[in-house]
């Protein structure tokens, strides 16, 4: 067994943190929204706002978070009351309640993934079929929905109850090698398609005149901001059972550049194969500007039944679209699981209690594709949130002692350019890009923009927030439960590693 001392769990090893780590951050996001981003955005003018942003978004609030998280050695709901003082104790509940609504839906969409991944198993995309009917006959009849979002938190629970080195660091130490493997092998069989090369270039060559438009820049960060999985509280749940002395600038790097790595072998996946087997440049553009969903269920489905070797193919696409799904819910769970924990429940009953909610919670986006599209508008505006309260909170702590403090356990020294984005970048780039992503939902919605249950309008947003805010006191109500920091008493219970 290793241990912080006599009760703290940790991981086996710091690659099996990365590779957690990495499994997390990797998820729907970079298989079907980074190509889809890329192909309306300017292709390598994309890539060079997405980079950036790496750098001046994500990997401060991911060194934020893991230092957070391994500080107080606390669960989300807790650790901001521990790290800068009990009147922002508040913090915590909405960070955590954030990310509850993201789990309600997101663990719907692993469902489809189990659905899709099975039908590829038993050859279903090898014969001529209609992906629109087939995609609309599956959303429309709720039970089987429901049932996948069961299956696939389930699945989550189990891998969580077998614990944080046999459960967790396992299936990242499978899944994600294989990911990364299924993912090669797809880009390279698409590049290799004939009429390939001009999706390869339409990529990689930046169009000058997208350079100038905002909706390039913002879109990309919206891009690294959902997709790296920076300030969700998940680094810092993981970062809990770290080390002391783990290096937080290298690991952080590594999984940054990791979680973009698959974003890039996704779009090898997807572009070259549009461009080289679509009928049409008409057929292109519906292709790449139908959604996430539509992209990647629809048009894509439709692409695997007219390439060379379908089976295999349609195997590796929606395997490896599953495993990245499967990997971000079971970081979800974990991040639950240990709030109820830190509020006194026993680990082995808030695992079911967690899978429970997660289950029940989920149901309304499963059954209703209207409910699932309001709530990935309402909590994609609440990450940028999130990601916000995690840079206040190390400027309250000071942003050049957390930085002095993350030098002195990594071999990658930070300098001014970190502390200059926690500082000015971030906080400057919520308020840009949350004003400009409402400013967008007006214009959808002129006349009713101030509704709360339009699909994605402001009104929704206000009223769901408003929830929040109203269940943020009530859950404060209860942090006299909370123990006290995990860096005096400990987990729970003790785990072999």
């Amino acid at each position: 067994m290793k241990s912080l001392n006599n009760n703290q769990v940790i991981w086996s090893s710091r690659i099996g943190f990365i590779l957690a780590a990495m499994g997390m951050a990797v998820g729907t996001g970079n298989i079907w929204r980074f190509p889809r981003m890329v192909a309306e955005h300017g292709g390598g003018s994309f890539l060079i706002g997405w980079a950036i942003f790496l750098f001046l978004w994500s990997l401060p609030l991911i060194m934020v978070e893991i230092y957070i998280g391994r500080k107080t050695r606390m669960g989300t709901m807790g650790s901001f009351r521990d790290f800068i003082g009990e009147k922002f104790a508040w913090i915590g509940p909405v960070v955590t309640l954030v990310l509850i609504g993201i789990t309600f839906y997101y663990s719907v969409v692993v469902g489809w993934t189990f659905k899709y991944f099975i039908a590829a198993l038993t050859g279903t995309f090898t014969k001529k079929i209609d992906s629109t009917k087939l995609w609309e006959n599956f959303v429309s009849n709720p039970a089987e929905p429901i049932l996948y979002h069961l299956l696939a938190v389930g699945l989550c629970g189990v891998i969580v109850y077998m614990g944080i080195t046999k459960g967790i660091e396992r299936t990242s130490k499978v899944f994600l090698p294989l990911l990364f493997l299924l993912l090669i092998f797809t880009a390279i069989r698409s590049v290799t398609l004939p009429g390939a090369m001009d999706g390869l270039a339409f990529m990689f060559t930046p169009q000058w005149e997208y350079l100038g438009k905002a909706s390039t820049w913002l879109q990309a960060l919206s891009q690294s901001a959902w997709s790296v999985g920076a300030g969700w509280g998940l680094y810092a749940t993981y970062a809990i059972y770290t080390k002391k002395r783990d290096d937080i600038a290298q690991n952080s790097l590594t999984a940054g550049l990791g979680n973009n790595s698959v974003e890039l072998l996704a779009g090898l996946t997807i572009i070259p194969a549009i461009f080289a087997l679509a009928p049409s440049q008409e057929y292109i553009t519906q292709a790449t500007s139908s959604g996430n969903t539509g992209l990647t269920f629809i048009y894509m489905v439709e692409l695997l039944s007219v390439m060379p070797q379908t089976y295999i193919f349609s195997i590796a696409f929606f395997g490896a679209l599953a495993f990245a799904a499967f990997t971000s819910l079971i970081a979800m769970v974990e991040l639950i699981t240990r709030n109820l924990s830190d509020y006194g429940i026993k680990r082995n009953i808030a695992i079911p209690v967690t899978v429970a909610l997660i289950f029940v919670g989920g149901i309304p986006s499963a059954a209703n594709m209207a409910v699932f599209n309001n709530q990935d508008w309402v909590w994609g505006i609440g990450i940028l949130l999130s990601c916000f309260l995690y840079a206040f909170a190390a400027i309250k702590y000071g942003v050049e002692k957390m930085r002095d403090g993350i030098n002195e356990v990594s071999f990658i020294k930070l300098n001014n350019w970190w502390v200059y984005s926690i500082k000015f970048f971030i906080p400057a780039l919520f308020i840009v890009m949350t004003s400009w992503w409402l400013y967008q939902a007006v214009t959808w919605y002129p006349d009713s923009w101030w509704l709360p249950f339009e699909e994605f309008n402001v009104g929704t947003v206000v009223l769901q927030f408003a929830i929040v805010a109203l269940l943020t006191p009530l859950l404060l109500r209860l942090k006299n439960r909370l123990r006290s920091s995990v860096k005096e008493e400990g987990l729970n219970e003790k785990e072999d590693v």
